[in-house]
């Protein structure tokens, strides 16, 4: 299907919301990365361990929120015929 034959909201979902959601995640798995990188860097000093863990903690349950609310709209959108 053609961008301009779409209905405006689908516009604005495919061409804004989905690469800021796309970035979003990405962010989030950085973020956990970055998390695991300063656990491991940090054996030797318990304050380094605990913000490594507090990032991989913390990334987990945000990934873990985005991933339930794309699966919650998933159902929504096939529940009501849209795509």
């Amino acid at each position: 299907m053609s961008t301009l034959n779409q209905p405006i909201v689908q516009k604005l979902f495919t061409l804004v919301f989905d690469p800021v959601i796309r970035l979003i995640f990405a962010g989030a798995v950085v973020y956990f990365l970055w998390g695991v990188f300063t656990f491991i860097r940090s054996a030797e000093d318990p304050q380094g361990r605990i913000d490594g863990r507090n990032h991989i903690i913390f990334s987990v349950i945000g990934l873990f929120i985005m991933i339930s609310v794309w699966g919650i709209m998933q159902i929504i959108q096939t529940t009501l015929g849209i795509q």
